[in-house]
């Protein structure tokens, strides 16, 4: 038995049977699709959300957990188990439940509450550093993950502005010129919030190609054990020719293959390809 009970938020995008493997607790967020709000996690899928925006035309709206969602969680917990709690949480500069799990944990005893900087495996990286740490101190564990977090990379490129402009996060005139001039924006998450990176233009395949070969011109740069790739490609020949050139690079011992949760896929849409590999210690 593990000295720790890990919990985290749904949009982590680990697999399942990891999740089950190392008895992860998830707590999911939200997604409304016009009356109907549901969890993100097991409830929806990144596709059943594509299909709606295709029929509907509207966007569903995302929330986080909301502080007494984040108390019962733990209460449910607690009733049963008294081990040390250590919850990641979907990073701060971009969503509201590392502040509200935190407000939670001041009821109880023994959480500890992580900012794991991150999105998607993104967090799921530090989910993982903590469901396979051996440490007994709580306080040393989260030591060990503010260092690690610091070292995960996450970028993605996306095919159109359309959901970004749907929900708020760029203007019309903006997703307007990106698509007239074919424009394929990079995002990437630094130090807990999103930013632009470079802006590739052209068919969408070659775009995804020259991202990822750039990204791993130099792979020793990174730790070998594990990369995660998130994504919500629709052409399954596309992504397997993207992981067909990542393990032809011969350098990573395991590539694990994510699909995006759906309160992710809500804001990057269809089509959008991306990795987090975790920089090796200086």
């Amino acid at each position: 038995m593990s000295n720790f009970i890990i919990t985290a938020d749904t949009t982590m995008d680990l697999p399942r049977e990891m999740i089950q493997q190392y008895d992860i607790r998830p707590i999911p967020s939200y997604v409304s699709l016009g009356e109907d709000n549901m969890d993100d996690y097991p409830d929806i899928t990144a596709q059943d959300l594509f299909e709606y925006v295709a029929k509907t035309g509207n966007l569903p709206k995302t929330a986080a957990a909301n502080p007494g969602d984040y108390e019962h969680f733990f209460a449910k917990i607690r009733e049963t188990d008294d081990r040390p709690i250590i919850h990641i949480a979907k990073s701060s500069g971009i969503s509201s439940c590392y502040e509200n799990a935190v407000i939670a944990s001041r009821s109880f005893e023994q959480i500890y509450p992580v900012d794991s900087l991150g999105l998607g495996s993104g967090s799921g990286l530090v989910v993982l550093k903590a469901a396979r740490s051996e440490l007994s101190d709580p306080e040393a564990l989260v030591a060990e993950l503010d260092e690690y977090k610091t070292r995960i990379e996450c970028s993605f490129v996306i095919e159109t502005l359309d959901f970004l402009y749907k929900g708020g996060r760029c203007s019309g005139l903006a997703a307007l010129g990106a698509n007239l001039l074919k424009l394929r924006p990079e995002i990437v998450v630094d130090k807990g919030y999103m930013h632009a990176g470079k802006k590739y233009r052209g068919k969408y395949e070659k775009v995804l190609l020259d991202f990822t070969e750039e990204k791993f011109r130099q792979p020793e740069q990174f730790e070998d054990e594990l990369l995660f790739v998130n994504h919500t490609l629709q052409d399954p020949a596309l992504l397997q020719t993207l992981l067909d050139y990542i393990k032809g690079l011969h350098y990573f011992k395991e590539i694990i293959e994510v699909p995006a949760c759906a309160a992710i896929a809500t804001h990057c849409g269809p089509n959008t390809f991306g990795f987090h590999p975790v920089r090796k210690k200086a």
